[in-house]
């Protein structure tokens, strides 16, 4: 169903990263929801003032604020489509992270409502309340749910949406929050007990764990959380694969909004070659990563001597000897200075962010290791944390 919608409602609906088939893809999965939603709640809310059921009427209004998430989710599409400007110049795409970030609190505000409902009718109990007219209107809520989180995640997954994703969950709790609901009316007229305050308890309970949950991610994903390594791997192989490449590090990845990636590497090639070689590689290299993956990248060029060296020889020794703290950690852009009986060496230390060793811990460390080359060398340690750690070919 949602291949055929989006196949009959979106003008070139493969083109997935357009800005506008994006957008179209927005458009149609929000006007979907708003619609199911708006017509979930004026049903709900119609049977359960009838029964007098405060679980169904606030089943309800978790439809309606369902629909203006789906609002909020809409703006935050057309919002993200809009182009750069001088000040905004890597674009508009967090919008739909703050849609998102939007829809998560919406979803929290819905469970605090569910559960002030649900203590009420715990100090106010009242004759279970339950009618075939209810419980068909609630499986049918049900099946329209369950449909309505298939067409957002699909739509989700397709334009990498994490807002339609956040949708798609909420669509799944309402499934789950009525099925609690009408299993408590079943349970209430086989027992005759009011079940019905506690049931709305347990389902504000679930929904305020997923809010928080998707609050938590949206968050991530505005702060900057670290890329896919996937994503990572995909570039470095890229880099590494250009011909003349010996190695790359410090490879960073910044995302401003879904299909707005900016990124930028240290590209180690032989210093003994023409730069202009080189420079005229990486241009073309990164020309390519626009053109294919609308990715736009900065390319640093590091020059790399292949003679026998000391600096050489220093960073193999030091490559080795710190390789026991962990075989992930690397040494690059290393540098030796000698002036009389001064020595200086400078280089940057890879550390994965999992090592939980004290940075003045490391220092000594790896002053040590180079010292047992160079006595007396002062040494000035960069330790890379929060990078990629370096590459060979």
């Amino acid at each position: 169903m949602f291949r055929y919608l989006a196949a009959k409602f979106i003008k070139d609906y493969e083109y997935v990263d357009r800005p506008d088939v994006r957008l179209a893809y927005g458009r149609l999965a929000s006007a979907v929801a708003v619609a199911a939603n708006g017509l979930l709640f004026l049903a709900k809310v119609l049977v359960g003032l009838t029964a007098g059921s405060v679980a169904v009427v606030a089943d309800g209004v978790n439809n309606l604020s369902d629909a203006a998430s789906n609002v909020v989710s809409l703006l935050g599409f057309r919002l993200a489509a809009r182009p750069a400007d001088a000040d905004h110049p890597y674009g508009h795409g967090r919008y739909e992270y703050l849609a998102g970030l939007t829809v998560s609190v919406l979803i929290l505000a819905a469970g605090v409502e569910l559960g002030r409902s649900g203590v009420a009718r715990l100090l106010h109990p009242q004759e279970p309340a339950f009618s075939w007219l209810m419980a068909a209107v609630l499986a049918g809520s049900m099946a329209v749910k369950l449909w309505m989180m298939t067409f957002q995640r699909g739509a989700g997954r397709r334009i990498g949406s994490d807002t339609l994703q956040a949708t798609a969950a909420d669509s799944r709790n309402d499934v789950i929050a009525t099925a609690v609901v009408l299993a408590g009316m079943a349970a209430g007229r086989l027992t005759g007990r009011d079940l019905d305050g506690w049931l709305g308890l347990a389902v504000a309970v679930f929904v305020l764990w997923s809010g928080f949950r998707l609050t938590r991610e949206m968050m991530d994903s505005l702060l900057g959380k670290m890329p896919d390594p996937e994503v990572v791997e995909s570039i470095r192989r890229r880099i590494l694969d250009c011909p003349g490449v010996l190695g790359t590090h410090d490879l960073m990845v910044h995302d401003y909004g879904p299909g707005r990636r900016f990124a930028s590497a240290h590209v180690e090639m032989a210093a003994e070659a023409d730069p202009a070689v080189w420079h005229q590689a990486l241009e073309t290299l990164a020309r390519q990563f626009l053109e294919e993956d609308g990715l736009h990248i900065l390319f640093q060029y590091d020059p790399i001597s292949q003679a026998d060296t000391a600096e050489n020889r220093l960073r193999d020794h030091l490559a080795g000897r710190l390789g026991v703290v962990d075989r992930r950690s690397a040494v690059h852009d290393v540098s030796l200075e000698r002036d009389g009986d001064r020595t200086q060496v400078r280089f940057d230390w890879y550390i994965p962010p999992e090592v939980d060793i004290p940075e003045g811990e490391l220092r000594r460390m790896a002053e040590g290791v180079v010292r047992e080359l160079y006595p007396g060398a002062a040494c000035h340690i960069t330790l890379d944390r929060g990078y990629m750690a370096p590459q060979k070919g």
